[in-house]
């Protein structure tokens, strides 16, 4: 969210790492594009804030729903809303269509502003979820609201939100919005940041809720809360917010940002991650996050300065990318030494392109660098259905005398080996495995294949 960051959090004094367990980096070595922000303030049209990526991928298409007002300065008449841009590299985007998708509309209870955007797709159906208020811009009054769409642009909101925070003591009963939606075990999962109440203490996290069809939710959960032996609240660390999430095999992965107040100011300093397996409701969190403030020219201030909003996503490679927002306004106390902000010739306020807008990073899986290593004639392997459900045939171009099959999930795991005895065909079951991506690698003697094969149920 923008402009929000004194007030967004103010009962988030109190935090409690339930999350009892710690991981090495799950995804160490996320390279950042050296072209960051590959979405530049004003790109799209005059003064355009971008801002809360949310990437999704669909035949061959990167689409990115996102968010602008004109400018920083909000008012009735100039609002935050949610547009679409397309991209067929996850690199250079371009809006699709040119005019915002979502936007606040008078006499509802999002008249005041559309923000974090969260869309997932299920049984054919768009589903965007999103942070929406009434004009004031009070965190108090933030909610989360949903809406449905057949083709991804043209949507129709529900009659009335979601969730909302009501005062009450429960974990979102101060603040609720940001939200992240993931679809797994054919429920869709949506994360969000919220303030509130546990045990009678102020506390901060992000909450988890279900649902079957994408409108009904059970109670509110804690998901995640921050980590102290990683931010603490010692170090002016507050809390977490705007969550996303993906699911590789049975391990559901959760992005968040880490807010820290710097000069007095709530800001969002660095994007971290964390774990669970098999539903299993235990969280791991990592040792140190995936990117800081300080990584980036374009966010490496310390006033009116962030880094947020991290989306994940697994392109048909099965490279994990990300993208995320961030900003600096300013530096040193307020005072401009690099000129970020600048008047025009009528006194209208602009941002140095420079340092605004949406960047991307890169982690590349081990196995997937050895996709055409060996992929030769003498030694390639025909494999279908893919996608598979239960069933996976293959059939060699020649006779193989004493080999094995290993299937890997993208952890690098070995989740099915196989002996492949005189035979130039081999069935493989991979019912009992979840929906997501897998390596093959095949052997015999010092050769191997590698391909990549996709489960779907």
């Amino acid at each position: 969210m923008k402009f929000k960051h004194i007030l967004l959090f103010i009962f988030s004094i109190f935090s409690f790492a339930i999350q009892a367990q710690i991981n090495p980096n799950y995804f160490p070595d996320f390279v950042a594009n050296p072209n960051n922000p590959i979405i530049n303030y004003g790109d799209g049209f005059a003064d355009a804030t971008w801002n809360d990526p949310c990437v999704i991928k669909e035949n061959g298409q990167y689409i990115m729903y996102l968010t602008s007002a004109i400018g920083i300065v909000l008012s009735p008449t100039n609002t935050v809303k949610v547009y679409r841009k397309v991209s067929n590299d996850g690199i250079n985007w371009s809006l699709s269509p040119a005019t915002p998708v979502m936007e606040p509309a008078l006499g509802t209870y999002y008249e005041g502003g559309t923000e974090t955007p969260s869309v997932v797709k299920k049984d054919n159906t768009y589903h965007m979820y999103l942070t929406c208020y009434p004009p004031g811009n009070n965190p108090a009054e933030f909610v989360i609201a949903h809406a449905t769409s057949n083709d991804g642009i043209t949507w129709n909101m529900d009659a009335t939100p979601i969730i909302e925070s009501d005062g009450s003591n429960s974990i979102y009963g101060d603040l609720v919005g940001e939200p992240g939606a993931m679809v797994y075990n054919d429920s869709i999962y949506l994360f969000f940041t919220a303030a509130g109440t546990l045990n009678s203490q102020a506390v901060q996290c992000i909450g988890l809720m279900k649902s079957a069809d994408g409108t009904n939710f059970t109670s509110p959960q804690i998901a995640v809360q921050l980590p102290q032996d990683v931010y603490s609240l010692a170090d002016n660390y507050w809390g977490l917010s705007t969550p996303s999430a993906l699911a590789i095999n049975d391990t559901i992965y959760l992005f968040t940002d880490v807010a820290r107040t710097i000069n007095g100011e709530w800001t969002q300093v660095a994007l971290h991650q964390f774990k669970t397996i098999a539903n299993s409701g235990v969280w791991y969190h990592d040792t140190l996050p995936i990117h800081t403030m300080q990584d980036f020219v374009w966010t490496d201030g310390d006033y009116l300065s962030t880094l947020l909003a991290p989306t994940p996503l697994i392109d048909d490679n099965g490279l994990l990318r990300i993208w995320y927002a961030g900003y600096r306004i300013a530096d040193v106390n307020g005072v401009d030494t690099t000129y970020n902000v600048y008047f025009d010739s009528l006194g209208i306020m602009h941002i140095n392109p420079d340092f605004w807008g949406i960047g991307t990073s890169t982690y590349q899986f081990p196995l997937a660098t050895k996709f055409t290593d060996f992929n030769n004639d003498e030694f390639k392997l025909n494999y279908f259905p893919n996608p598979a459900k239960e069933k996976v045939y293959m059939r060699f171009n020649k006779m193989i005398k004493d080999g094995k099959m290993n299937v890997y999930d993208m952890a690098g795991r070995i989740v099915i080996w196989q002996s492949i005895l005189a035979t130039n065909n081999l069935r493989i079951d991979v019912s009992t495995l979840q929906t997501g991506i897998y390596f093959l690698e095949m052997q015999e003697g010092d050769m191997r294949f590698y391909g990549k094969l996709v489960v779907q149920k």
